[in-house]
């Protein structure tokens, strides 16, 4: 018996990701048939030169080749024509109509040749546009980008890129390859049925996604980036140390471990939706839905069909096969109403509800529905003042503060300023930049009635005016945009002192100065050498006094105390 010796198939690729994707494409077909040798012409691999057929990736590829191997003459060899992988379609036509994307690939002509694959399988319905290495900027409006496999090129400011996977050899090359390797008879069936079970799968992939239903609807609302869907934060995104903070994180993370309804309360910008959402992550309910509705931006009229949905001809203008609403879209996970102070009397008896029987009933149907949700829901108004007033039910609010989460205003945990700041300069927008310690002063003694909202503001403003990557004193806004005098929150900054405060610091100044650290025992010692004698009850208390002046900080580990650049002022002007 004559044994068929295989043919030597040297495939070569741009990438190593290309490579590994027509690798395994080459495997499925004609594994059986030839042995195939892969090279990257980014990492340098060595070529087998001897291969029967070469293919290459791209024409690129083939020119890259042509260079390194100048000498080399190809006697036999396929420039591949590639194609949008059907495998991973799916993932893009869950999107939106008339959703503004960026299409992202290596080269100008390969991501306009990506769109207009999409374009001619149907998928003509997206607003894509093209992106590339070398574009410096895209619309600050668009979000999400789509990739054969090029994620690593993708723009800043994307939320979510959807990989539909490297682009493969197309119908053409592979039968061309068979050719070559003088076997298309014997393969050619076995490659078309692959091939045709490939266009099956995606054929039903299609028909499931266009099922008019509920249950589709609901699919394609979850899975759409951009619109609320999804709980962008966890506790660990919740900064701060101050006792306030601290308590009000231990409180909301207990309460996340049950099934309670929640009521936040805080004033504006204190981040009341980033505790909603760190609470539904750390739920039982993480894997469900995350919407969020927000109260003060939905008219009356509207709200009820948007929170229930309602059925086919229920009004003027009602869409064809109805509509589910939100609390149906939420099923099984967690709908947040924030601003719930602004809802109607009429609206709050229909919550009501929704709260004490989890069912709900659209408009214009006559069936109930059950729904499985967790509300938690937000407000910065005193509804018991309101409820004194006849403006919100009794009954809807006790109903709500089943589980309670108040959230302290910023003025109220001043000692956090600093490192929220910090937190603020590792994000995209504000990365690389620091602050001029006078400028912290500044930022720290105001009051900040926009609360961490008017803090990132502020410091968003800063770093769009200031050149320097250093925010300093001239990149400060003027009077109109506090408010309030400037140099009226720069006079804070000269505290008062006691004599016994003032000693103390700079007793701590000289310790550190000589590279010791500052315990009290030795703070009591250099105070007793310049005549200021206490006991360690004192000290302790004028250490905590310090602290809230923002005078003093604590290091973390076991570093001791350090001075804050506004302790520093304070010291000069005591010396």
């Amino acid at each position: 018996m004559v044994i068929k010796q295989k043919k030597k198939i040297m495939l070569i690729a741009g990438s190593r990701y290309t490579q590994d994707a027509l690798y395994s494409q080459l495997i499925e077909y004609i594994g059986a048939e030839a042995e195939i040798i892969r090279y990257t012409i980014d990492e340098g691999i060595k070529p087998e030169l001897n291969s029967d057929l070469f293919v290459f990736s791209s024409s690129e590829s083939y020119k890259e080749f042509s260079q390194i191997e100048k000498e080399y003459k190809l006697t036999s060899y396929i420039i591949g024509k590639r194609m949008i992988s059907y495998e991973y379609l799916d993932r893009v036509m869950i999107l939106p109509k008339n959703q503004k994307i960026v299409f992202v690939n290596d080269t100008k002509e390969s991501a306009e040749q990506g769109i207009q694959e999409l374009v001619d399988l149907g998928i003509d319905y997206l607003d894509l546009i093209p992106y590339h290495p070398g574009i410096i900027k895209i619309p600050e409006d668009i979000k999400i980008a789509i990739t054969p496999g090029e994620i690593d090129k993708s723009p800043k400011g994307i939320d979510e890129v959807y990989d539909i996977g490297v682009r493969v050899l197309d119908f053409v090359t592979i039968v061309n390859i068979l050719k070559k390797l003088d076997i298309l008879d014997d393969r050619i069936k076995i490659f078309a049925d692959k091939y045709s079970n490939k266009i099956i799968d995606l054929s039903k992939k299609i028909m499931m996604l266009s099922e008019k239903n509920e249950k589709t609807e609901k699919f394609l609302r979850q899975n759409i980036v951009g619109k609320g869907y999804y709980a962008k934060y966890s506790f660990d995104d919740i900064k701060g140390k101050s006792e306030e903070i601290v308590e009000a994180k231990i409180r909301a993370e207990k309460l996340a471990k049950t099934d309670l309804t929640i009521l936040i309360d805080g004033e504006s910008g204190t981040g009341k939706e980033l505790f909603a959402s760190a609470i539904h992550n750390a739920s039982k309910r993480n894997k469900a839905p995350f919407i969020a509705v927000n109260f003060s931006a939905i008219s009356d009229e509207l709200l009820e069909s948007e929170l229930f949905g309602y059925e086919e001809g229920s009004f003027t203008g009602a869409k064809k096969g109805g509509k589910i609403g939100l609390f149906e879209q939420a099923d099984k996970g967690t709908i947040f109403l924030d601003e719930i102070g602004d809802i109607s009397i009429k609206m709050q008896s229909k919550l009501l509800r929704v709260l004490q029987e989890k069912e709900i009933r659209r408009v214009g149907a006559d069936r109930i529905i059950p729904v499985d949700i967790r509300i938690i829901a937000a407000t910065n108004k005193d509804l018991r003042q309101m409820i004194q007033e006849k403006q919100f039910r009794e009954d809807l609010y006790y109903r709500l503060k089943m589980g309670y989460v108040g959230l302290p205003a910023l003025r109220h945990r001043k000692e956090d300023i600093p490192i929220i700041i910090e937190s603020l300069f590792e994000s995209k927008d504000l990365k690389s930049r620091s602050i001029d310690g006078r400028v912290l002063d500044v930022l720290i003694n105001y009051d900040w009635p926009g609360n961490i909202r008017e803090l990132i503001n502020t410091l968003m403003y800063m770093s769009a005016v200031c050149d320097e990557k250093i925010l300093d004193i001239s990149s400060l806004p003027d009077d109109r945009f506090f408010g309030i005098s400037i140099e009226s929150i720069k006079d804070k900054i000269n505290i008062e002192l006691s004599i016994n405060e003032k000693s103390a610091l700079i007793a701590i100044h000289n310790l550190i100065s000589k590279g010791e650290l500052a315990s009290r025992e030795k703070i009591i010692i250099k105070m007793s050498d310049s005549g200021h004698k206490i006991s360690d009850y004192q000290i302790r208390k004028i250490i905590k006094n310090l602290e809230s002046k923002q005078l003093l900080g604590k290091a973390k580990g076991s570093y001791g105390l350090y001075i804050t650049q506004t302790g520093k002022i304070a010291i000069t002007d005591s010396l």
